[in-house]
This record gives structure tokens, sequence and C-alpha cells, in this order.
């Protein structure tokens, strides 16, 4: 039954938990509230794991350190790390980066492409952005596995319905207002998939699952966990299908999940 949460073993529920806009403030900080409040939750031998977007390396510089052992997935599902090695991986198909790339290179226009490869950003030009990349030529790269292809706009988006005709259908698109760029995944990866794949592992039900979230990568693992929960500031389309809605991730939304949690 959606709207309550099925205990494991009698006592244990598991909280899949967003990073950016969720437990991160703007200033991409934890608050006291929030961290007193997950503290409260591992007290009572409730678990978390982490559901991001980002890249794996750029997790830990934000993760409190009660978190540094819990389950992280990454990439918008493409991978799950348990005790700090990957035990899932769902890579964009090699072949589909190709078509893109040779569409790319074909279509006339000065496209600013990335690749995220085995956590490290290639790009195909220059691009002013926040943390390390590497400039090289992605024709080569393909064959690797890569969980993410990007596409940047830093001189602005113009017309994209051409690109997002080109992808092939094995390869899923992400689009978001919160984000200037476009990212695509493989077609089957996403929060929910990973996560269930790591309840499989523990013999774990969704019932047994609270879910937060605020963003389009968020969507299918808030829509389909025991409970659903959706920031203030998420988008429509994650509120639609959430349980509840609990206060901006600058207000403590998560500090009062959890609380209404441990009721």
């Amino acid at each position: 039954m959606r709207g309550i949460l099925e205990d494991v073993n009698g006592e244990r529920k598991l909280l899949a938990l967003d990073l950016d806009d969720t437990l991160l403030r703007s200033d991409k900080r934890v608050s006291p509230a929030n961290l007193a409040a997950l503290a409260d939750w591992l007290a009572a031998g409730h678990e978390v794991v982490v559901a991001t977007g980002r890249p794996p390396r750029t997790v830990p510089s934000v993760l409190p350190e009660l978190l540094f052992s819990a389950p992280r997935i990454v990439y918008n599902g493409a991978q799950l790390w348990v005790d700090g090695r990957v035990v899932y991986r769902n890579p964009i198909p090699a072949d589909d980066v190709g078509v893109l790339l040779d569409w790319c290179a074909a279509s006339g226009q000065r496209w600013y492409i990335g690749l995220e490869i085995e956590d490290r950003l290639y790009v195909n030009r220059p691009l002013a952005k926040p943390g390390p990349l590497e400039v090289a030529d992605l024709h080569g790269l393909v064959g690797q596995p890569a969980y993410k292809m990007l596409f940047f706009f830093p001189e602005g988006r113009g017309d994209v319905a051409p690109l997002l005709a080109a992808v092939p259908p094995t390869t899923r698109v992400l689009i978001t207002p919160k984000l200037d760029l476009i990212q695509l995944c493989a077609g089957g990866a996403d929060k929910a998939t990973a996560l269930c794949y790591l309840l499989a592992e523990w013999q774990w039900p969704l019932a047994a699952v609270a879910a937060i979230g605020d963003d389009i990568n968020d969507l299918e693992m808030v829509r389909c966990s025991g409970i659903g929960i959706a920031m203030e500031n998420a988008l429509p389309e994650v509120k639609a299908v959430a349980d509840w809605v609990v206060p901006h991730h600058d207000e403590d939304g998560v500090a009062s999940a959890i609380r209404r949690l441990l009721t």
C-alpha cells in the first residue's frame, strides 16, 4: 500500500536520498537539522542509500561523514556502489554513442559534447565548467563504457529537436529546467532500477523504502517506493507522483520527512 512503509525484520527501513536540491542546500552544504535527523534515522536501525545524478568523484566532497559508508547510486542510476566498489553497471550502448557522434559531426553545428567514462569527463572542445575535464577525440573513446553523454550549451540552447530525434531508442534523454544541458543515459538506467538491484541483493521489498527527491531523474524512484516524497522545490512531475511534499531544500525538508517517518 502506498504511503505506509513495510518493516524489514520487524524494524528496518530504507531512505533513498537524492543530494542536490534535496539533502543539500543551495550552498551545497547539509544543514544541522538534516544532519541530526539522519543521525536519528541511522540510530534507529534504518538504512540510507544515496541516489544522485552526480558522477562518483563529486560525491565525497558534499557527503556528510555519517553517510560515507552508505550505498551510492550515481550517474542517474547507471552505477551502484556498495562498500567502495561498483556492483551494478548500465552504460550507454557503444553503438548509440557512435551514432550520435557521427550525427553531430554531420550536422554542421558546433556541439559541446561530454562523455563520462569511468569517473572521468572527456569533452570534445574546451569548456568553462567546474571540475576536472579532459579534451579528447570522443570518437576514439567509443567502445569504452560511457555512463553519461552530455550536451552543453555555453552559447545558449537553440533548437535541439533534431538532436533529440537522432537519439536511438535504446538511449534515454533527461532534460530538466534546473540544468542548462541535456543528459543521455542507457535506456534502462534510472535510480529506481539501480535501487531495485540493491533491494534484490538485500532481499528487501520496495514497500520498505521511502524515496525523496526533486528533479526529473528522481521521478521513477519516488513513484515506485513505499512512500514517495517530493521537496517543495521539486518539479511538478515529481510532486504529481509523490505521497508527501515536504519543505524546500533550504528549509530542512529532509529533516521534516525523516521526523515524520520516525513517528
